[in-house]
């Protein structure tokens, strides 16, 4: 039974993988429709919180939130989505997509170093090796003969979603051993709406008719609403419970990858030797982290 949890942890994990790397085509596409960043983000919150709220309400299966564990979700949410999708949208403007890749595929690493450390443990072996063979791929599949364009702002924003996503998977590792992972998920997704809800009003409104609104820009933001913020988060919070939280956070490194594969089928990209080649590596991190040495 327990290879069959990490069989469909493994699953989840690849799922989010998936969805994460398309999420940058949709999010791109509804940037390049004038539609502002924190309307991308209350409407896919909104929209991921209202759709697991009522899915998991009818099937019976949503928790209910403790009084005691509130301040833990709020951690949460604060993490991600609020200031990790700040300092990561708001950080795209000032960096080319290349460098900001090369910065959260940090994330991984930091995690195998910050889980061991709150929560005692040994810091294991194979998942800094496997994460820092996978920062090596991201390099390699980055790097372009202009070499890497950003300005001091753009990393301080990135530096900024970087240390977000570490704060979330702390709180997440917390949280999964009293929650299910969808309904750690739909909490997260709605104290995240009413967080952004004010910054909409402040920022964004006077310029959402502005927008080109039309049947595309609708059907991105329900993908990210349903498939990202409510079914990758949960999927990434179940595998969590199945695996690890230092285990499955290095797949996020396996989302430029899909980024790739999706640019390349709407032509936006051609492949490489040098993307081919990082990608190999990439996967072979990937897979070294999840190696269990044996030591006697």
């Amino acid at each position: 039974m327990k290879t069959n949890n990490k069989l469909i942890g493994y699953i989840a994990i690849c799922i989010y993988a998936c969805l994460s790397g398309i999420s940058f085509a949709w999010t791109k596409r509804l940037l390049e429709n004038d539609i502002p960043v924190f309307t991308i983000v209350l409407i896919r919150l909104l929209i991921g919180a209202s759709f697991l709220l009522i899915a998991l309400k009818l099937a019976g299966k949503l928790e209910p939130m403790k009084k005691k564990d509130f301040i833990s979700f709020l951690c949460l949410a604060m993490g991600e989505p609020v200031i990790y999708f700040i300092g990561e949208d708001f950080g795209m403007k000032y960096v080319d997509a290349s460098f900001a890749s090369v910065i959260i595929a940090l994330i991984p690493v930091l995690v195998a170093f910050a889980i061991p450390m709150v929560y005692g443990g040994r810091i294991k072996k194979s998942l800094v090796a496997g994460a820092g063979i996978s920062l090596v791929g991201i390099i390699l599949m980055s790097f372009n003969k202009n070499g890497f364009a950003f300005d001091i702002r753009g990393l301080l924003l990135l530096l900024l979603a970087l240390s977000a996503a570490i704060w979330y998977n702390v709180f997440l590792q917390k949280l999964l051993r009293t929650y299910g992972a969808f309904s750690i998920t739909a909490y997260m997704n709605l104290i995240g709406a009413i967080i952004y809800l004010p910054l909409f009003f402040i920022f964004d409104f006077p310029y959402v008719g502005d927008a080109n609104w039309g049947i595309q820009p609708i059907f991105d933001l329900l993908s990210l609403g349903v498939l990202c913020s409510a079914c990758s988060y949960g999927l990434y919070s179940f595998a969590a419970k199945q695996l690890s939280v230092e285990k499955v956070s290095i797949f996020n490194n396996v989302a430029p990858i899909i980024t790739i594969f999706a640019a390349v089928y709407m032509g936006m990209e051609i492949f490489t030797a040098r993307k081919i080649i990082g990608i190999l590596i990439v996967v072979a991190g990937v897979l070294l982290s999840q190696w269990r040495f044996r030591t006697k």
